[in-house]
């Protein structure tokens, strides 16, 4: 079959709108044909050379909801007709990290992340005969792709496809660094750098799990507004006399929050989450930074008990938090509407990565149907 899709052949051009041809699924895979997928950072993070996730050409994308319209033999679980929302790190339920309930962390669907292949090492697009790759072997940004049926999880009908994507990597990402990694207490403090798609929703993890202080750092004025409207009780904005440190600590008596996110992926703000937690509060590291680059921290902090962790995914079981993000969602405790900014074609996915590399706007949809 043919699929039109948005394709990048080199890091820091435009991505190419072309037609491919896309073999049906094979064992344990399905057919999606996908009805929406945001725009995740991760996403500009390749496209700019940030990131490696294999060979090109590649088919970007990999936050994206659709309708399952063919199985491949073995696949039970799952039939046409299904709507599914795809997830960013799938698992095989046997391995050792699956088993000790880390799915996020499963060491057999790893390797669709680094490589743009198929668990059997070959490629379901291709063009004039030749291989063409998919990001972490979802490719969101084509009409259709084949994917492990391990990268998919059911949610339900009446759910909107359009929307819902969204919960298949920065919604999961944040709301699950709140919720899961940090497990933010009620009560509590907290302070996150960065208000796109992925800081927005560990906002509203936090002040869905109780917490009484969140501060939201982020330069755009529009950002602080947004978070504020998701839960945030204060906005900071890091150029402001003082700096961001100062301002956080003076929102909390002089003490700093019980927990600080990092959400942009840089290592001064990595490096300033630190400098923000008071004594025994933990610092969570969500956004991907150049993994060439090394952090640096006041070892001062350690006698006061303070705690840095990343978190992957959210921490996230899919199978169990896909189907409790879109519950809250419909029950309308899980704002997801307010953080699309647009909702766009495939053909204007280069202006949205325009507006990202400036900072515009939370989220943009491409909508397929």
């Amino acid at each position: 079959m043919k699929t039109k899709a948005a394709v990048m052949y080199e890091p820091n051009k435009p991505l190419q709108i072309e037609e491919f041809d896309l073999e049906g699924p094979q064992q344990g895979e399905v057919l999606v044909k996908y009805s929406a997928s945001g725009i995740c950072h991760s996403d500009y993070s390749i496209l700019t050379g940030v990131m490696d996730l294999g060979p090109s050409p590649m088919i970007l994308g990999h936050e994206g909801a659709g309708i399952i319209e063919e199985v491949g033999p073995g696949v039970t679980e799952l039939a046409p007709g299904d709507h599914v929302v795809a997830v960013l790190t799938p698992s095989c339920g046997k391995c050792v990290m699956c088993q000790e309930e880390k799915p996020f962390m499963c060491s057999q669907m790893a390797r669709l992340m680094g490589t743009g292949k198929m668990l059997d090492g070959t490629t379901r697009f291709s063009r004039n005969g030749e291989p063409v790759y998919h990001m972490a072997a979802l490719g969101t940004f084509s009409e259709r792709s084949v994917v492990q049926a391990g990268s998919v999880v059911k949610v339900k009908h009446d759910a909107p496809l359009d929307t819902v994507c969204l919960v298949g990597c920065g919604v999961t990402t944040g709301v699950g660094a709140a919720v899961n990694t940090a497990k933010v207490h009620a009560g509590s403090s907290v302070a996150v750098i960065g208000c796109g798609g992925v800081g927005l929703s560990i906002i509203q993890g936090a002040r869905i799990n109780g917490a009484s202080t969140i501060i939201a750092v982020d330069p755009v004025p529009e950002k602080r507004e947004l978070a504020m409207q998701l839960g945030a009780t204060h906005g900071v904005d890091p150029f402001a006399e003082g700096g961001p440190i100062k301002q956080v600590k003076a929102l909390t008596g002089g003490l700093g929050v019980h927990y600080a996110f990092e959400a942009l992926g840089r290592i001064d703000t990595t490096e300033q989450t630190w400098s923000m937690i008071r004594p025994a509060g933990r610092a969570i590291i969500v956004g991907m930074t150049d993994q060439s680059e090394k952090i640096k921290l006041k070892v001062t902090g350690l006698l006061s008990e303070k705690r840095i962790k990343g978190s992957g995914y959210g921490s996230a079981v899919p199978k169990r938090d896909v189907p409790r993000f879109v519950d809250w969602y419909l029950s309308g405790e899980l704002k997801l509407d307010e953080m699309i900014t647009k909702r766009i074609k495939l053909e204007d996915i280069n202006q949205a990565f325009d507006e990202m590399a400036r900072g515009e706007g939370a989220r943009s949809v491409i909508m397929y149907d």
